[in-house]
């Protein structure tokens, strides 16, 4: 026992002698400018990729890294892996004392969703950084200038233009007490954008006016690496608060020109606005095209008949290309994106500690742990999920029913059934049926998230739980499967169809949701099969 102790007292002075070392290799590797370039961005995400396998970091450094490894994705356009690294990183920061970088990430994702004008979400963000700590306490000078810009945008978002000049004067005022050389010039100018969006809105024009050709044709406009980094925070309303300025100051002259003059502007403007469509649906920044295009038509409409029809044309096509988009459920699986990535190193780091603890054993007792492990998890999974679909069994199906009705709150439930698959079964044999149904169990397996639950309830029956958050999609859901199950190719008997009939309820605890989507469920079967009943 005293060498054991011995032993692990060791290893651990060696792990703190390690973290500290790897500390100030890690503050190195961080500190080093992003060079942005993609014959070094691969060898980059190498670098740190190798960094983050090290067991010897603090949870500070790791998160740091993970960060970093994000703002490269970002630039190599991959946004998926972009946020699941942001993710990463959030998780690791939350468990550190480095509150700044923490709050940092937090004000990145409310600028995502910023961007994809769902406001409550980037609200929601701003509310999770300034439950951490108060703005004004930032130590960060870049973090904190950052915070206060974040705050004059939501509350240009709001239209309150008075409290958004003075969040973004604050934000400018912290800049210029920053003297690193790194950041201050690029902060400068995204707040000076949007101050330029705050003056038109306010009839300054000339105050617009300034701000923007101060940075009018800067490198960070005409260089393609900073024109990439700075599009989303810079360029894109840049262009914008331009367009909004030419065509406020046709609109608001137009007594000092006469009528050919004046068309002669408005197609000027409209030529300036095609451009700054253009730019936007160049790079997937729609919903600034349309909110751009709507505030025109509020506040300059055109007179001009062709312009006219030409924006509700561009209007009516942005409209359906972002409703079939569904950039609200994009932003949803953002968040939930996030949370599954901060699960899956929680999980990561439960296992980590499960085997440093197991090596302070003898192995014997490892062995026998691990023996005891394997045949408890066979045994768990065995009773816990159906071995023909993966899908969960009845028997918890049953759980989790009785789970949704004590918590007393919305939930729904969706019953699936096979159409005609009996018939299938007497027609092709037993073994492809097992194939329709392993099929229909894959299908199910890709609707699963934290919210959405699937079961096989028992032989061609399907079942759904749905928790409250998801509940919007209820109906999508069983529509989405009923769809892809019509489309499914079948080996053993090209060009047959398989449809499904489905059933769908929402209720609370003191509804019978089962047998209410039981009851839709046999109404999609008396209707025809091959229907959703909600």
């Amino acid at each position: 026992m005293a060498g054991l102790v011995l032993a692990q007292f060791l290893y651990d002075v060696c792990c703190y002698l390690e973290k500290k070392a790897n500390h100030e290799k890690v503050q190195a590797v961080i500190q080093q400018d992003l060079l942005f370039s993609w014959d070094t961005m691969d060898a980059e995400i190498e670098e740190i990729s190798e960094w983050t396998t090290k067991k010897n970091l603090t949870n500070a450094d790791r998160g740091r890294l993970y960060e970093r490894l994000s703002l490269i994705y970002m630039q190599k356009g991959e946004t998926m892996t972009y946020y699941r690294n942001l993710g990463y990183a959030l998780y690791y920061l939350e468990r550190s004392e480095d509150t700044d970088y923490t709050i940092n990430i937090y004000l990145d994702l409310a600028n995502f969703f910023l961007n994809n004008y769902t406001v409550n979400s980037a609200q929601s963000m701003i509310h999770k950084a300034e439950s951490i700590k108060r703005f004004d306490d930032i130590e960060d000078l870049q973090i904190r200038s950052y915070a206060f810009r974040m705050l004059g945008i939501m509350k240009i978002q709001s239209e309150d233009y008075e409290t958004a000049e003075e969040f973004l004067d604050k934000a400018q005022e912290l800049v210029d007490m920053s003297h690193t050389g790194v950041y201050e010039e690029a902060y400068t100018a995204i707040n000076d954008v949007w101050l330029a969006k705050v003056y038109v809105e306010t009839g300054r024009y000339d105050e617009c006016r300034e701000k923007l050709d101060k940075w009018e044709g800067h490198v960070m406009f005409t260089t393609d690496v900073y024109r990439q980094i700075m599009l989303r925070d810079l360029i894109i309303p840049f262009y914008q608060a331009k367009s909004l300025l030419q065509a406020a100051e046709i609109f608001e002259g137009a007594d000092n020109f006469d009528g050919e003059e004046f068309s002669k502007k408005e197609h000027e403007v409209a030529d300036a606005i095609e451009d700054f469509m253009k730019l936007c649906e160049e790079n997937g920044y729609e919903k600034a095209e349309l909110s751009t295009i709507l505030e025109l038509q509020k506040k300059y409409p055109p007179t001009d008949e062709n312009i006219r029809s030409e924006m509700y044309a561009i209007v009516n096509r942005l409209y359906t290309k972002l409703f079939d988009n569904q950039n609200v459920a994009y932003a949803n699986v953002i968040d939930n994106m996030v949370e599954d990535s901060k699960l899956e190193m929680n999980k990561a780091e439960i296992m980590e500690s499960q085997v440093y603890k197991r090596t302070r054993l003898i192995i014997l007792s490892i062995l026998v742990v691990i023996v005891v492990f394997i045949i408890l998890a066979v045994i768990i999974f065995n009773s816990r999920f159906d071995g023909l679909t993966g899908l969960l069994n009845r028997k918890n199906f049953n759980h989790g029913l009785q789970r949704a009705k004590r918590r007393n709150d919305i939930y729904g439930v969706i019953m699936i059934d096979i159409d005609d698959f009996k018939q299938i079964n007497d027609t092709y044999g037993h073994q492809n049926g097992d194939i329709v149904l392993g099929r229909l169990g894959q299908l199910m397996q890709r609707e699963i998230t934290a919210d959405v639950h699937c079961y096989r309830y028992g032989g061609e029956e399907f079942a759904i739980i749905l928790d409250k958050k998801a509940i919007p999609y209820t109906s999508s859901v069983g529509e989405r499967l009923r769809k892809v199950m019509a489309l499914q190719n079948w080996e053993f008997a090209p060009g047959l169809v398989i449809t499904l009939s489905v059933g769908v309820a929402t209720g609370t605890g003191n509804d019978d949701v089962l047998k209410m989507a039981d009851d839709n469920l046999y109404h999609s079967k008396a209707a025809g099969k091959n229907q959703v009943t909600d």
